[in-house]
C-alpha cells in the first residue's frame, strides 16, 4: 500500500557537525572515518542530517535514500553514528509516524502496514501502537471518517440491492484506510441509526 512521504513533525535543523566530532568517542567506527574514507564518510554524515533536518526517518528510510544518491558506498558507520548522536531514533520516528496517521484518519492495521514497510521492527511497531491505543478509540475514528466521506445514513428508500451495494462502498473504504472489521460495523451502524437532526448543516 503505498502513501506520500510523511511530512509532518519535522526537526529543527540539526547544528554544523565536525568530521572529528564525528568520529569522537567512537572507537569502534574509527576506521570507517580515517585515510581515503573520511572525505566518503563527512559528504555522507552531512547528506543525511540534511535529510533529518526536515523530518524524521527510520533507519530503514535513510539507507534507502542515501543509497538513490551514494549507490557504491557503505553507510553503516553513518547510521550508527546518528543513532549514537541520537539524531536518528526508529522509536521516535514511529510514535511521530503513529500519531500523524492517526490525524490523517487512518486505523491500526494500515498503519502497522505503513510502518512495516519503512523498516519498523514488529516488537517497536507492537510497543508503540499499543502507546497509542491508550488515547485512540478507533472505533470513533472509523466513525468519523465514515461521516467525513459519506455524510448520510444509506438511504431506506434504496432496494435491498442497492442498499447492499452502499454498504459494500463503505466498508472497503474503512477497510481501506485500515480499521478492522467490528470497527467498520460499528461506524456504518451508527451512522445508520443517526437522526437527520444531529447533523445540522449535512444536507439531510
Amino acid at each position: 500500500m503505498s502513501s506520500p512521504d510523511d511530512n509532518s513533525g519535522g526537526q529543527p535543523s540539526w547544528p554544523s557537525v565536525s568530521l572529528s566530532q564525528t568520529a569522537s568517542s567512537s572507537p569502534a567506527d574509527a576506521s570507517a572515518v580515517t585515510g581515503e574514507s573520511t572525505d566518503t564518510f563527512q559528504t555522507l554524515f552531512n547528506h543525511a542530517l540534511e535529510l533529518l533536518s526536515r523530518r524524521e526517518h527510520s533507519c530503514h528510510e535513510l539507507r534507502q535514500k542515501l543509497a538513490k544518491k551514494h549507490p557504491l558506498d557503505d553507510f553503516d558507520a553513518v547510521l550508527l553514528r546518528l543513532q549514537e548522536l541520537n539524531y536518528q531514533s526508529d522509536q521516535r520516528f514511529a510514535e511521530v509516524f503513529c500519531r500523524s496517521r492517526v490525524q490523517r484518519g487512518q486505523g491500526p492495521i494500515r498503519i502497522r502496514q505503513e510502518l512495516q514497510l519503512r523498516g519498523i521492527h514488529s516488537a517497536l511497531a507492537q510497543a508503540v501502537m499499543e502507546q497509542l491505543q491508550e488515547g485512540v478509540d478507533w472505533f470513533e475514528l472509523a466513525l468519523e471518517q465514515l461521516q467525513r466521506k459519506f455524510r448520510r445514513p444509506i438511504a431506506p428508500t434504496l432496494d435491498r440491492q442497492q442498499q447492499a451495494k452502499e454498504r459494500a462502498r463503505r466498508q472497503r473504504y474503512l477497510a481501506y484506510r485500515g480499521f478492522s472489521s467490528d470497527a467498520i460495523q460499528y461506524a456504518i451502524a451508527e451512522l445508520d441509526a443517526a437522526e437527520p437532526e444531529e447533523h445540522p448543516g449535512r444536507g439531510f
